[in-house]
């Protein structure tokens, strides 16, 4: 998981089909994979996919993050606000919370920011309970206890990253280096 080049590798080796005859996993793939490539077509597929169900749970909530990345905003809104029945269904509160706070970063820095800061206090309270986890289980000598907590601990820290990292930019857009400094802290 999470490596890019014998994920291109792996979609290279199927068979090769047109683009019309592809499953929505692989449809979906392909548009994750070369969407730094050609963000267009990556849109184009993505928004296929959420059109002509059934598609991959993540389609939806890997569209509005790559709207966001790329700076679509209005987009991200719109294909939010289009699709509530897809919001409940398919992205998490946090995923939403969070997607959210991206798309009013566009309106309000400010508001976004203290978004973000709620949303990395709920992760940093959540992960000093997992701490704690991982302190009991040592004590316990618990070693399947531990591992767990530790898988627990890591998943939660990957929830925490984003949200840290978009104040940051939130900064680092302002040329306020300082600010961001003292973020990582």
């Amino acid at each position: 998981m999470k490596n890019i080049e014998a994920a291109r590798e792996a979609l290279m080796d199927m068979p090769p089909r047109n683009e019309d005859e592809l499953d929505p996993v692989t449809l979906h793939n392909k548009a994750l994979m070369y969407c730094d490539e050609n963000a267009n077509a990556a849109f184009k597929k993505l928004n296929f996919l959420i059109q002509n169900p059934p598609f991959p749970p993540e389609t939806f909530s890997n569209l509005l993050l790559l709207y966001c990345k790329y700076s679509y905003f209005d987009l991200a809104a719109d294909v939010l606000a289009e699709n509530q029945a897809l919001v409940s269904k398919c992205i998490t509160s946090d995923e939403h919370e969070y997607i959210n706070a991206l798309i009013l970063q566009h309106t309000s820095k400010e508001e976004a920011y203290k978004k973000f800061q709620e949303i990395g206090d709920q992760h940093i309270t959540n992960l000093r309970k997992l701490t704690k986890k991982i302190q009991d289980a040592r004590l316990a000598k618990d070693p399947e206890a531990l591992k767990r907590s530790l898988k627990e601990y890591d998943d939660a820290l990957e929830k925490y990253i984003p949200a840290i990292m978009a104040q940051a930019k939130i900064y680092w857009d302002m040329e306020n280096y300082e600010m961001v400094e003292k973020l990582f802290i």
